[in-house]
């Protein structure tokens, strides 16, 4: 059941990533964050209520204030990398954020088999990939400054990301819903502050406020089936399954925004999730 959780948070997480990338490139990054958080934490106190089962404890506070610090950060930096580079690319270029709860659960003791190992290795290679073609000069196919920018920026965001999921995930083990709740917080209160003092929502208009709260939605519901899946199974597992969202975004990209990957970048995006796979199983 935990593995099916898992790929569901993959394929919300794909569309979220899909939406708040599309909407920074027409609005403020904090404007982005702002809705989408603001509607993620609707979610999850509705969600709260509605299961009997909110609850605020000092670890949710702190699990969950700090955790959504670290994602704030990681979400400012991937806005900054999709408003520059292709969200196919840089989606999975940000998946690196699997290595941390790996990391965390082999430190915990929980036993990894040797082909996950394995499995390891090959998705570093197709991140080294994803480089290495996008040190091409500008006007090469698949090349550009831009672009190596933008997966540089969405490395950045990985390590963020993975440090987030980590401290999340010591809270939701005692109450998913007020941990992730006040996840949200920072995100809310640095974007609403921000809008503030710009006197102005960056562009945001009614017409986009209905999408970015449906990607919100689906982050919330993605950080549900997470959260649900690693107290069934391990956080790390969990982690690399979730990690085949880029392949949601990817297709998202090319049906609405005509946005293909040349060659080099199917190939690489393929070894990415061949390492997955063998992760998995």
């Amino acid at each position: 059941m935990y593995i099916l959780l898992a790929l569901a948070c993959g394929a919300l997480w794909g569309t979220w990533q899909f939406g708040i990338g599309r909407a920074g490139r027409q609005m403020s990054v904090y404007s982005v964050v702002l809705v989408s958080g603001g509607a993620a934490t609707l979610l999850y106190l509705v969600l709260g209520v509605v299961t009997g089962s909110l609850v605020f404890d000092e670890i949710d506070v702190v699990s969950g204030l700090l955790g959504g610090l670290l994602g704030l950060i990681g979400t400012v930096f991937i806005l900054k990398a999709l408003a520059m580079g292709k969200m196919g690319v840089t989606t999975g270029v940000s998946q690196a954020y699997v290595l941390i709860p790996l990391a965390y659960s082999i430190f915990l003791g929980e036993a990894i088999e040797p082909f996950a190992v394995v499995g390891v290795v090959v998705v570093l290679a197709g991140l080294v990939m994803f480089i290495l073609q996008h040190e091409k000069p500008a006007g090469a196919e698949g090349g550009g400054r831009g672009q190596l920018v933008a997966i540089l920026l969405a490395l950045v965001s990985a390590v963020f990301w993975g440090a987030s999921i980590v401290v999340l995930d010591v809270g939701s083990l005692n109450n998913i819903y007020g941990t992730l709740a006040l996840s949200e917080v920072p995100q809310v209160v640095v974007g609403f502050g921000v809008a503030i003092a710009a006197r102005s929502f960056g562009g945001l208009t009614k017409h986009e406020i209905a999408p970015l709260a449906g990607a919100g939605a689906a982050l919330a519901l993605g950080y549900v089936a997470f959260y649900t899946a690693a107290a069934e199974g391990d956080i790390g597992i969990v982690s690399v399954l979730a990690a085949l969202s880029p392949v949601v975004t990817a297709i998202l990209a090319l049906i609405f925004l005509k946005e293909r990957m040349v060659r080099p970048e199917i190939i690489a995006l393929g070894v990415i999730l061949a390492g997955t796979a063998m992760v998995v199983f």
